[in-house]
């Protein structure tokens, strides 16, 4: 009897700011596979806004390696720096982002044979969150 090969999912994002819309999302991918590896976004590659990202790569990582949904956590600073690393069965976005995805990674999803899903759960801004927090 073969045992079967684990099915390796993986999503990526800032999550700077963890809230309820991160944790729902990384709930849900990780029941696609067997393990759930979270591709974070360096310092260096965040989306500067004001004061962004408020947390370091570092306590992003812990944040994240705290929820009993998440396997791996890798630093990268994008999406196909995390496929040299790992190459998983399936890749994870936010509904958000159908149809947004950039055409080189989903050339390289297609090359490799990385299925692409999109989560359908709440969405909350880190942005908005991080910024109405009282002082």
């Amino acid at each position: 009897m073969s045992i079967p090969n684990p099915v390796w999912v993986m999503t990526n994002g800032c999550f700077d700011g963890l809230h309820i819309g991160h944790i729902l999302h990384l709930a849900h991918a990780a029941k696609w596979g067997d393990r759930l590896v979270v591709a974070l976004t360096a310092d260096g590659f965040v989306n500067k806004g004001p004061g962004r990202p408020h947390f370091k790569s570092y306590q992003r990582r812990e944040h994240l390696m705290e929820l009993r949904c998440v396997d791996h956590v890798i630093i990268v600073n994008d999406v196909l720096d995390a496929m040299a690393e790992i190459t998983p069965d399936i890749f994870v976005k936010g509904n958000e982002y159908e149809g947004k995805i950039e055409p080189r990674h989903m050339d390289y999803f297609t090359a490799h044979s990385i299925e692409v899903r999109f989560t359908y759960t709440p969405k909350f801004s880190s942005t908005t969150l991080l910024s109405d927090r009282p002082r």
